[in-house]
């Protein structure tokens, strides 16, 4: 398992925030990134490695697993649009997986919960999620 880290020690408010971490780790024929820490401007470019990465080995199956992300900007979500239409143009998807409430209201009000898949757990993104397939052009 990969682990990389920000540690540029923040502190956002009352409390300090948890340093950027993306792990990687396979479910089968998925590709899952755990992701810990905001997923902002800042570390976005992280996980837009990981995932371009991974799909560049030909692991066109990824699940963004968002259960330790309390914020997501902007940035966050082009990544992961992004990884989306780059997995599809292999053949694959690109879903997400436990996004917390922050989350979920910014994908809401972007309407992009209507592009990327959400799934409760790992298990459910693995067993019910489409293998991939088409290209997305927006």
């Amino acid at each position: 398992m990969e682990t990389h880290e920000r540690g540029d020690g923040q502190d956002r408010g009352e409390h300090a925030v948890q340093p950027f971490g993306v792990a990687c780790r396979s479910e089968g024929e998925w590709t899952v990134l755990d992701v810990r820490g905001d997923l902002d401007v800042y570390s976005s470019p992280t996980l837009r490695h990981h995932i371009f990465d991974r799909i560049q080995r030909g692991d066109n199956r990824i699940i963004v697993d968002l259960e330790h992300v309390d914020f997501l900007d902007s940035a966050g979500v082009a990544v992961m649009i992004n990884g989306l239409r780059l997995a599809r143009n292999s053949d694959g998807t690109l879903v997400l997986v436990q996004p917390g409430d922050q989350v979920r209201r910014m994908l809401r009000l972007t309407n992009l919960d209507q592009v990327l898949q959400t799934f409760p757990s790992v298990e459910d993104a693995v067993s019910l999620a489409p293998l991939g397939g088409g290209t997305i052009t927006s």
